[in-house]
């Protein structure tokens, strides 16, 4: 597959991620392991050939990688026992990619990646099989989170295709964690009618109601986290990244609590919002519908978020279901916690 507009190519990451699998092991040996008398796994890694999704997953199941943490990452939640032992089947790819899609249109995915929209929908349903590349640019296009997912098999460093983005995503998840308002005005930095000059900070401030010093020590997080820089005493959005903060569900719970906070604050404080709330009595099997029905609406809000076109606000979306009775596990992440 040729580059695409995020400028990854996806044929040689895949070579490179079988590469990483691969470990000390030599070429012929691991193809003779996994079955081939020939060196299928040189021509997968000089990228003569790739192998199918479900192929590269059942020889990393092979070599002791938990495939099931992997998807795990990508759809934030755990899998059922079924659900781990299917992991590595195309069936299994198939439900993966079809959650992850969600109910964004074929036609979207099918730009977003470049391919048929009518390949798309084979892949989708387990009438074809996507090879390693097509299916690292379908998790990338319809999750966002590709680099998580490779961080669950291998170290992301190791692979050239994505080393820096994996550094500098590492960096704004750090800032994310310890300095939460950063990443809001950085998003602030982008709107549309953002100043181009005068004070950026003061401009800043008034979007987030926030001191503009805090603002201009914010953007020195930012910038040492290479996120912004500094071009002709103005500051300039340099790397974003999409930051998925769930992968540590300790951080991500006490990240969460803070943006809870912050809108029970603005809330407090009389500022206008879509704020609702029901305390009600419903049925274990009415809840977990509610509970499912939350998550498709954060995802089909998410959709929304990155299907966009406009930069004209920074709105902060939040929302909550609670179970009244239910205890924290010794993580504090419960069955229905997600990102």
């Amino acid at each position: 597959m040729s580059q695409v507009a995020d400028n990854t190519n996806y044929s040689t990451l895949a070579a490179e991620l079988v590469r990483a699998i691969r470990g000390r092991r030599t070429q012929s040996g691991l193809s003779r392991r996994i079955g081939y008398a020939s060196n299928i796994v040189h021509r997968w890694e000089s990228q003569q050939c790739s192998p199918s999704a479900a192929r590269f997953l059942q020889v990393c199941e092979g070599l002791g990688v938990d495939i099931g943490i992997a998807y795990g990452r990508l759809l934030r939640r755990p899998l059922t026992r079924t659900e781990r032992g299917t992991a590595s089947s195309p069936e299994g790819v198939a439900a993966l990619l079809a959650e992850l899609r969600g109910r964004t249109p074929i036609i979207d995915v099918a730009t977003a990646t470049g391919v048929n929209r009518f390949t798309v929908s084979k892949w989708l349903r387990a009438r074809a099989q996507p090879n390693l590349p097509n299916f690292l640019q379908m998790v990338e296009a319809t999750s966002g989170r590709l680099l998580d997912f490779l961080g669950a098999l291998c170290d992301p460093a190791t692979l050239p295709s994505v080393a820096v983005r994996w550094h500098r995503m590492e960096a704004a998840r750090q800032i994310a964690y310890e300095e939460p308002w950063s990443h809001a005005v950085l998003r602030a930095l982008q709107l549309d009618r953002a100043p181009t000059q005068g004070d950026q900070a003061t401009w800043i401030a008034k979007r987030l109601d926030l001191a503009p010093q805090e603002v201009t020590r914010l953007l020195h997080v930012l910038r040492d986290a290479g996120q912004v820089r500094r071009v002709r005493a103005r500051w300039k959005a340099h790397s974003i990244a999409r930051v998925d903060t769930s992968s540590d569900p300790v951080r991500a719970r006490v990240l969460k609590a803070q943006w809870i906070r912050t809108a029970a604050d603005r809330l407090e404080a009389g500022v206008a919002g879509g704020f609702a709330y029901s305390l009600c009595e419903v049925s274990r099997a009415d809840f977990e519908r509610m509970r499912q029905l939350q998550l498709g609406f954060a995802r089909a809000m998410q959709s929304i978020i990155a299907a966009s076109q406009g930069t004209e606000r920074v709105a902060l979306f939040s929302a909550q279901l609670l179970d009244l009775g239910a205890r924290p596990t010794i993580s504090g992440r419960t069955a229905g916690d997600h990102g």
